[in-house]
């Protein structure tokens, strides 16, 4: 299924795109689509972008939580160990509640344990 960026009908949905469209925007105007024919043959262009737009994106988040701390008086290094380490959790704490959801608990345990393991290893 396609990238659709045609405007949606109902609150929710409306609201949900507008919080969502910039991310979307400048990666669909970027980033060709792989699963087309003339994709498949820009699948490392596009792998090389995703890896420009995750750096890019990084830099912003952690630019924007230095400038929150300093209008917050908070200090850089305990606005990088409690909001950021707590945001980059969060798809991590959403992927375990969907597999605990489809009724495989054990998967969704290891996931939250390993995926913290990892974080603190790596780094």
């Amino acid at each position: 299924m396609p990238l659709d960026m045609s405007w949606p009908s109902g609150f929710r949905k409306r609201l949900t795109y507008l919080l969502v469209a910039p991310i979307v925007f400048p990666l669909w105007m970027t980033l060709p689509d792989t699963r087309t024919p003339r994709g498949k043959k820009l699948f490392p262009v596009t792998f090389m972008g995703s890896i420009v737009w995750i750096a890019f994106f990084s830099y912003l988040m952690v630019w924007w939580a230095n400038l929150v701390g300093a209008a917050a008086y908070i200090p850089p290094e305990v606005m990088g160990l409690t909001l950021l380490a707590a945001g980059t959790s969060v798809p991590d704490l959403i992927t375990s509640v969907i597999v605990a959801r489809k009724g495989f608990g054990d998967m969704a345990v290891s996931s939250s344990v390993g995926s913290n393991i990892f974080d603190v290893t790596v780094g």
